[in-house]
């Protein structure tokens, strides 16, 4: 379905009914199909997931670039809430999309509860990716990799974008040669945007903004998932984040990197219902 947020219409993925649970998208420049069928099996336990693209991303529109930023997708996801008259919603963030939603929390912290899955504390730890990158393991896929992240700044196609996640894709598994690297490439559904893509990457941060002293007086419950071989997002920073959050609750999974719904479906989900379970 398509939501009006003001100045533009959010394309927002939908399955299931019941109490909300607002997934937003990684990325920037992917859209919300990533999050299935990862989350297909809380939709056929009584929740209504919503998956929308962000602002300029996948089936949403762009309107102007100007506004391309994580605060302005955050307004975006209140007025989505807002428009669709969601009660008690559970708004959970991955990658960028915990960036979103962090802003949410901070600009606005109206639902009920908050997971943020590969996720940092601050925009510094987004440096840490050059080193995980010089040493990425085997040897014969680290230029492939780095030399993905390098053409995020000037990518100009769809074409070149899935270019881009596919020769990335090894970096985001614990298991870079295993058949979840295959498996992800193949069934990806995504509907590239490369000039937000384009936008982020040349900021350098991707949008992250440093709400440490903010968010260490956010009171409701936030559930911090990290993955333990995690390159993209540091560990130890996700740590950090749900050391400093008053009320979160951490849970780490031993044999994942930054894909974690797809590399311990079992663990993610288990850790994902009780946590909704008590909010």
């Amino acid at each position: 379905m398509r939501v009006s947020v003001g100045d533009v219409e959010l394309f927002v993925h939908e399955k299931g009914e019941g109490r909300a649970l607002v997934a937003l998208h990684g990325g920037p420049g992917l859209d919300g199909s990533f999050w299935f069928p990862g989350l297909d099996p809380l939709a056929s336990e009584g929740w209504r997931v919503l998956a929308p693209d962000l602002r300029a991303n996948g089936r949403s529109q762009a309107g102007d670039p100007a506004l391309w930023t994580v605060p302005r997708m955050a307004d975006d996801i209140e007025a989505l809430i807002e428009a669709l008259e969601l009660e008690r919603p559970v708004v959970m963030g991955w990658s960028f999309g915990s960036f979103v939603a962090q802003s949410h929390m901070t600009r606005h912290g109206t639902a009920a509860a908050y997971v943020l899955m590969g996720t940092i504390a601050e925009p510094a730890a987004l440096e840490l990716v050059d080193d995980q990158l010089a040493r990425f393991e085997p040897e014969y896929l680290r230029e492939q990799v780095s030399s993905s992240w390098a053409r995020e700044t000037t990518v100009e196609t769809a074409e070149e974008c899935k270019r881009i996640l596919d020769d990335q894709m090894p970096f985001h598994l614990a298991d870079p040669e295993g058949p979840l690297v295959a498996d992800l490439i193949a069934r990806d559904r995504t509907v590239y945007q490369p000039a937000v893509l384009r936008h982020f990457a040349n900021g350098g941060d991707y949008g992250m903004v440093d709400q440490r002293v903010t968010l260490s007086s956010f009171p409701k419950p936030v559930l911090v998932l990290i993955g333990a071989y995690d390159r993209t997002t540091s560990p130890a920073s996700a740590h950090e984040l749900a050391e400093l959050l008053p009320n979160a609750e951490e849970v780490v999974l031993p044999r994942t990197a930054h894909m974690i719904p797809y590399e311990e479906p079992e663990l993610f989900l288990a850790a994902l219902r009780k946590f909704l379970a008590r909010v």
